[in-house]
């Protein structure tokens, strides 16, 4: 049984200290991954990106076309709007254009946010996205390979905000569920490492083999179960 004791954050804290924490103040290669499927995969722009952190996904969004980014903390917002300078960042839904955009990306958001807040969310998420459009979501998988190597050592477990850790299974009937077709799922693959005592190059080339092909080709290939965290392709019903 994991100790992990889940707390809701307030838009306050996701602040300086946050992102210092958690080492995600800055760009990552993920997000260089996550661009590249939304440019596959999604029919096109305007781009929101709900949850925007600090800027660094929503910048690189705006090489694909018109791209917007929302922020619940002021910090965040603000420094978003330094790293993305020319993207819109707003700190309220209700400056949200309906209608407004072609797809979003919400990459680590609804596993911050209860059933009703994430409901409320979903709800939004329609009401934003023209008819048909799509989103990119990811969230940590505690049914996935990852929690199982690291135990309760996992990733999942670092950020007590992590108050919605659902497998990726509930995860997708909650999103049919509040108005989504899942168009494609998958995972992120098995990046985290080390998992074991080996050494961390040897234990890389054990596990994170997948993953770095996956990144490499700019697509969904792994499986749903086989990584860190579940990925989602969503179209609004």
């Amino acid at each position: 049984m994991s100790s992990f004791e889940p707390r809701p954050g307030t838009a306050d804290h996701y602040d300086e200290a946050y992102y210092e924490a958690n080492g995600q103040a800055g760009d990552r290669p993920a997000l260089r991954w996550f661009t590249r499927l939304v440019a596959r995969y999604t029919d096109g722009g305007p781009y929101l990106d709900f949850g925007c952190g600090t800027g660094h996904l929503v910048r690189r969004l705006s090489a694909l076309g018109p791209a917007s980014g929302f922020e619940l903390s002021e910090w965040s917002a603000a420094a978003a709007r330094a790293t993305a300078p020319g993207c819109a960042i707003t700190t309220t839904t209700d400056a949200l254009p309906t209608d407004g955009f072609g797809a979003l990306t919400a990459i680590h958001v609804l596993e911050h946010l209860d059933d009703d807040t994430a409901a409320s969310v979903l709800a939004t998420w329609r009401r934003v996205l023209r008819p048909g459009g799509q989103a990119l979501v990811v969230m940590p998988d505690p049914a996935g390979r990852g929690r199982q190597l690291a135990g309760d050592a996992w990733m999942g477990f670092d950020d007590p905000t992590h108050v919605n850790l659902k497998p990726h299974a509930q995860w997708r009937e909650f999103l049919v569920a509040h108005g989504f077709e899942v168009e494609r799922e998958g995972t992120d693959g098995l990046w985290d490492v080390p998992y074991s005592r080996l050494p961390r190059l040897v234990d890389a080339a054990r596990h994170a083999v997948p993953a770095f092909v996956q990144f490499l080709s700019g697509r969904l290939l792994l499986a749903p179960g086989r990584g860190e965290s579940s990925v989602f392709l969503l179209r609004s019903r």
